[in-house]
């Protein structure tokens, strides 16, 4: 004859509070399986992000053993936001980190110039030493290819195309566009200028390109605007005497682009405003967020310490301009809160430049990247993750 087992109250509350957990968990994944049922017959534009998405929710549950995460900045080659979530690109893998510091789907690459380009949860990894790049998601790689010629750029676009520029066999290089079904859809041959940077508009339709070239020992840029349903370019900017190096589309058909010594503003794909020209200072960083708010870093007088800070929204409104005295290693701004990140401490700002918050560092910083109420700081001993608007001591 068994005998009773006696429960005590807090074993009752903690089976009580597992099968509400477990309820919980039930319920929204079902009601993430009704959303995909729902786009997939509906037939919306987030059907092809829509099970890569659910994947990452499901894999992401549980938790990590928090930040700081160790790793080493060298192994580091790039980190980007993506929603609640860190991606990261690694000397020898991608992976994503979850707001608990959660490692999902981590996966191996050979790259020996590896570059990353992020769309939400889609990605494009790429090799400048050769012509391998893939597309991938947080838990998969959805195609490996491996071109002739080696890549020069690359980009990947909310709905799910992507584009590559490579050298080319009979000109200098080469761009090429493809669907979200992995077929080409649009091929442009540069005979003497290389592509720096490409940008896909949102609506899937124009692809933003950045070229150099030579002339008379002189560097000059040229912007593209291509619509992928003509054989002629929508647009081209001359920029004499300029290096462009990075090139987005940042609202609608909206154009921002940052050479070595201006930024540049192009409305609706054809109207050219007045250039941003940076006189003595020189560019020292730049970084844009997927929303199409960016920040500038300038150099005063080309000084390793004198510094200005500026921040744009998406539609090309400067917002907020500030000098420092202090050497800056890295900016970020979300649309809400930029940080700066100086040699031992990083600042946080709302976007009228007030200070709402601090911390200070160990290790030596890298780069920032600003999500909301969080900010992430590389250093040469981890991740670290901050409060926004708190001031923090070091880790």
């Amino acid at each position: 004859m068994k005998k009773d087992v006696k429960i005590s109250a807090k074993q009752r509350r903690k089976r009580k509070k597992a099968m509400v957990a477990a309820a919980i968990t039930a319920m929204v994944a079902i009601a993430v399986l009704v959303i995909v049922i729902a786009a997939q017959k509906i037939g919306g534009t987030s059907v092809r992000t829509m099970a890569s998405d659910t994947r990452d929710y499901f894999m992401g549950m549980g938790s990590g053993e928090g930040f700081p995460y160790a790793v080493k900045s060298d192994d580091v080659e790039d980190i980007r936001v993506s929603g609640s979530k860190l991606n990261l690109l690694l000397s020898d893998r991608t992976l994503t980190l979850t707001s608990t510091a959660k490692e999902i789907g981590p996966q191996q690459h050979t790259y020996s110039s590896p570059m990353m380009k992020t769309s939400g949860s889609q990605i494009i990894v790429y090799d400048l030493d050769s012509g391998c790049f893939r597309v991938q998601n947080g838990t998969e790689i959805v195609k490996d290819y491996k071109l002739e010629n080696r890549i020069t750029a690359a980009d990947i676009g909310k709905k799910g195309n992507y584009a590559v520029g490579t050298y080319g066999k009979d000109v200098s290089s080469v761009l090429t566009v493809y669907n979200k079904r992995h077929k080409e859809i649009f091929i442009w041959k540069f005979k003497t200028e290389r592509i720096t940077d490409i940008s896909l508009s949102d609506n899937g339709r124009y692809a933003a390109v950045t070229t150099i070239d030579s002339k008379n020992a002189v560097i000059n840029s040229k912007l593209y605007v291509f619509n992928f349903k003509s054989d002629k370019y929508v647009s081209r900017f001359d920029y004499d005497g300029t290096t462009l190096v990075r090139v987005n589309y940042i609202k609608a058909n909206d154009i921002a682009a940052v050479g070595d010594n201006l930024r540049t503003f192009i409305k609706n794909n054809r109207d050219r405003t007045d250039d941003e020209k940076f006189g003595s200072d020189s560019l020292k960083a730049y970084s844009i967020n997927d929303k199409g708010c960016s920040s500038l870093v300038l150099s005063r007088y080309s000084s390793p310490i004198l510094s200005n800070v500026s921040i744009y929204n998406n539609r090309n409104k400067k917002l907020f301009s500030t000098d420092f005295d202090k050497q800056i290693k890295w900016v970020d701004f979300d649309g809400r809160y930029f940080a700066v990140l100086f040699e031992n401490e990083v600042r946080m700002y709302n976007k009228k430049g007030k200070q709402v918050g601090s911390a200070k560092l160990s290790g030596v910083p890298v780069r920032v990247a600003v999500n909301g109420s969080k900010t992430y700081v590389l250093t040469s001993v981890g991740i670290s993750c901050f409060k926004t608007r708190a001031d923090t001591a070091a880790d």
